[in-house]
């Protein structure tokens, strides 16, 4: 039987995941989990007290206390992430049942122990009893022991204590399990390729001979950075679509040096069989050869391609690029951002022309719609 391959698909906010995504749901041996049809972000290994978080800690800063509120912190943030539905992240206990959490436990108790105690992050307040002053009283008067503080008491939460000091080999073996349990309980049956959107950022790349096994590839997807700067500023938050806050920098110098910096962290590509960079306006103005190269990448076939521009229409997708030229004002904007950082721009072979309302967002399901304080990139650029 062949080992399933997992790919992780994801950008950098807004700049084009799920035009990838899309053009992979159109081979019939690739599966999405949860169905086709619900936009979903798998968070729980970049969430904050992550499983990335947590092996930052245990394999950098750790000791025999601090190891107690990182695993605590963890079971409370996949806790939250089981038990509550967001709608386009979380949710698990009703998507997959208790494996999830299950997952989580075991893996826990892979890595640490139960211990009986608390430590300084177990200290909820401090307040003042009469009580205690009665006992300090006695204390002072039957046993001579001297008194400081006068009625303090301290109040612990009821958590337990973890000591966890893992190995490099021990934690990755773990975290691996973990890893490889939560793509059991989200494959799809039948599938030889099942695809996660945002499961780890750019940025994260480098973990992944660490996390994952070998039957695991990222593809990274980029954006022409005036495009981004305009649809942030423009459209993707302006009423009534959203509630006019966008996510990143409005003005074109604070947006060159924002993204200068979110880009900048990018090294070269040392892995390449398992990570692949594209650029989302390539999947439009070359489609073939674009997709033959991705297809040469997950070990895909031509006759694998049933439903061929079903859920990605390359010639609807450019409606959605070059945005930057529908209005002056704008045009002026993106040159300027162009001018700082044209590392980051996209060489059109062509220009075309379009307009709001053929930019294709659809109304009710954009990012600031579902979420005033999230982007979801999947919903902003098909």
């Amino acid at each position: 039987m062949t080992k399933r391959l997992n790919v992780a698909v994801t950008g950098y906010v807004g700049t084009g995941s799920s035009a990838v995504i899309d053009l992979l749901k159109e081979f019939d041996v690739c599966g999405v989990p949860f169905g086709k049809n619900k936009e979903y972000e798998h968070i729980p290994f970049y969430a904050d007290n992550g499983l990335f978080d947590l092996g930052a800690i245990l394999m950098n800063v750790n000791t025999s206390m601090r190891s107690d509120t990182a695993i605590s912190s963890f079971i409370s943030s996949m806790e939250w992430l089981n038990n509550n539905d967001f709608g386009w992240f979380g949710s698990y206990k009703s998507l997959v049942g208790d494996d999830f959490i299950k997952a989580v436990h075991q893996f826990v108790e892979e890595i640490s122990v139960r211990i009986e105690g608390t430590t300084y992050s177990h200290y909820k307040y401090v307040k003042f009893s009469w009580f205690k002053v009665l006992l300090q009283v006695a204390a002072k008067i039957v046993y001579r022991r001297p008194v400081t503080k006068w009625g303090r008491t301290y109040v612990y939460d009821k958590k337990q204590m973890y000591f966890s000091m893992p190995t490099e080999e021990e934690f990755f073996k773990a975290a691996k399990n973990f890893v490889n349990n939560y793509f059991d309980m989200c494959a799809e049956p039948g599938k030889q390729i099942m695809i996660y959107d945002h499961l780890l950022w750019p940025q994260q790349t480098k973990l992944i001979d660490n996390y994952f096994d070998d039957n695991f590839k990222a593809i990274i997807v980029m954006r022409d950075a005036r495009d981004l700067y305009n649809l942030n500023k423009n459209y993707w938050y302006k009423p009534p679509l959203g509630n006019g806050n966008p996510i990143f920098p409005v003005t074109p110098e604070e947006f060159a040096d924002y993204w200068k910096r979110v880009r900048g962290v990018e090294t070269a590509n040392d892995n390449p069989d398992k990570v692949m960079f594209i650029q989302f306006e390539d999947l439009i103005y070359n489609y073939d050869s674009t997709v033959l190269a991705v297809m040469n990448f997950l070990g895909l076939r031509p006759e694998q391609h049933v439903f061929k521009k079903k859920y990605f229409d390359p010639l609807r997708s450019i409606k959605n690029t070059q945005t930057f030229t529908i209005k002056d004002e704008w045009e002026k904007e993106a040159a300027l951002v162009g001018k700082v950082i044209p590392e980051y721009t996209y060489q059109f072979p062509y220009a075309t022309q379009t307009s709001i309302s053929e930019m294709f967002d659809t109304p009710g399901t954009t990012p600031v719609q579902r979420n005033s304080k999230q982007v979801n990139e999947q919903e902003q650029v098909k």
